[in-house]
């Protein structure tokens, strides 16, 4: 998260390349193998650890790599945008193979996430009333993922949004900056297979 511009061992802007094209890869490899194990009775599901970050911007197709424009908030944004329409493309198409698929907000969690901060920026966060009640703790930020893998109330549905061990709505400005919920281009499926699409080509695999 926010880390400072550079590019992974395939040229991939850091961010992009690890937060979405390898969980993506690792998707597209498993594939096979949890289509084979959804069952008439039990699906196979996978989660996409997506961020609250998501809401700071969308995935930019003409400049994913952000050459000449780098931010590292944007960056990270762009990301997690990626991540939720991921989730969401894999349910469109695997869905009805038995394959179901969701994206998770796991809230701010007590790691080395922070690492690449500055003090200021950690103090500003750690101070803020509204964002500072809601840090957790590593197993508090493992629960919404845990209970998205096997929670028998989810039977039967998928693309879903998870945040607080429950499926989440749409932000409301009302509720402020950390407010929960997810933005309005969380859910485009035009976007959603383009990027499906591109994933594909930047990481060498066939549909």
């Amino acid at each position: 998260m926010a880390t400072p511009e550079g590019r992974t061992a395939d040229g991939f802007e850091t961010q992009f390349g690890v937060n979405h094209l390898s969980h993506f890869l690792l998707f597209v490899l498993l594939r096979p193998a949890l289509l084979a194990a959804a069952t008439p009775y039990a699906s196979s599901r996978a989660l996409f650890l997506s961020s609250i970050g998501h809401r700071g911007g969308e995935v930019d197709f003409e400049n994913y790599n952000l050459d000449g424009a780098y931010d590292k908030w944007k960056a990270y944004s762009q990301s997690k945008t990626a991540n939720l329409w991921t989730a969401n493309e894999a349910d469109r198409r695997y869905g009805g193979y038995g394959l179901r698929a969701f994206s998770v907000q796991p809230g701010g969690i007590q790691t080395g996430l922070l690492q690449h901060m500055s003090e200021e920026e950690t103090q500003g966060l750690s101070g803020d009333p509204a964002l500072a009640p809601q840090f957790k703790s590593p197993e508090q930020g493992a629960a919404t993922t845990v209970w998205g893998a096997i929670s028998k109330s989810l039977d039967g549905m998928g693309g879903k949004y998870l945040e607080d061990v429950q499926i989440a709505r749409a932000w409301q400005s009302s509720d402020g900056q950390w407010g929960p919920g997810y933005a309005p281009h969380a859910y485009s499926r035009e976007k959603e297979a383009k990027l499906w699409e591109l994933s594909l080509k930047l990481v060498g695999e066939e549909s």
